[in-house]
């Protein structure tokens, strides 16, 4: 599986990024969802796979339910050959720190690789993350006091970089004024679903913008949040045709199979 670093960090990732997602939630398409039974010694035994195939980067966040499955992984492979991101709705200083020590306490790691600002929006909003829970959702300059956190926490090796995760084509271009954010995360797929604004020709063009400013890009949600599984491979291919710009694909995998299957699928068009 081919690497690439994300912009100008030296993390160097997967361009297949094992999502989560799929070991504790239905994953499928509407009327059909299956999935999300794997216990975490399951998930851990999964993802130790993975690595050994080459998918060295696992995506994962407190509301995914899956900090267990990461942490049972990281008992049983060598911490410095995977890549950890994660994710978090914190908006003060304060709450960037706790976040940064429930990250690491919940996942058994002495740091992050990449942690991220949690879907912000381009306007405030309050929400349910993915287990119902209740939260506000802040803007980037309602994130700032993390943003800080996050900067101290870079230079004393807490984490290796500060990421931000969008679904607004509007926050996409308002990151060009926070060159401090090293990795972004957005939605992309065929359908031009999970887009909070915008056209899909609007955030292709966003996302080439990042990317020639010199951040790391991946994408996520190709599936449309496994919408578009009876048609996967297709899906994936539509994305895969923007590999000059973006530097990786996370997907959501179930299990070691489907992780072959798409390692195939990519070797075809990298």
């Amino acid at each position: 599986m081919k690497r690439i670093k994300l912009g100008s960090t030296d993390v160097e990732v997967s361009r297949l990024i094992y999502g989560t997602e799929p070991f504790n939630f239905k994953k499928g398409p509407d009327g059909k969802r299956t999935q999300g039974d794997k216990t975490p010694k399951e998930g851990g035994q999964i993802l130790k796979g993975a690595l050994e195939l080459g998918v060295n980067t696992w995506d994962t966040s407190y509301d995914y339910g899956t900090h267990p499955h990461v942490a049972e992984a990281l008992k049983i492979v060598e911490r410095k050959e995977a890549v950890i991101a994660d994710k978090s709705n914190a908006l003060s200083e304060e709450d960037g720190w706790k976040a940064l020590d429930y990250s690491r306490k919940s996942l058994g790691t002495d740091y992050v690789d990449i942690m991220f600002m949690h879907i912000v929006p381009p306007e405030p909003i309050d929400r349910k993350d993915s287990v119902g829970n209740p939260y506000h959702s802040g803007t980037l300059e309602e994130r700032k006091g993390t943003l800080k956190s996050w900067l101290e926490a870079k230079e004393s090796g807490i984490i290796r970089a500060t990421a931000m995760s969008t679904h607004s084509t509007k926050v996409l271009k308002q990151v060009l004024d926070y060159p401090e954010i090293d990795v972004i995360c957005t939605t992309l797929n065929m359908m031009g679903a999970v887009m909070d604004d915008g056209t899909l020709n609007e955030r292709l063009d966003a996302i080439r913008a990042l990317k020639d400013e010199g951040r790391g890009v991946y994408v996520i949600k190709l599936l449309n949040a496994g919408r578009l599984r009876d048609h996967g491979d297709e899906a994936i291919e539509w994305c895969l045709q923007w590999k000059d710009f973006v530097d990786a694909w996370n997907i959501g995998m179930y299990d070691v199979p489907q992780v072959k299957h798409n390692i195939e699928l990519l070797k075809k068009h990298l």
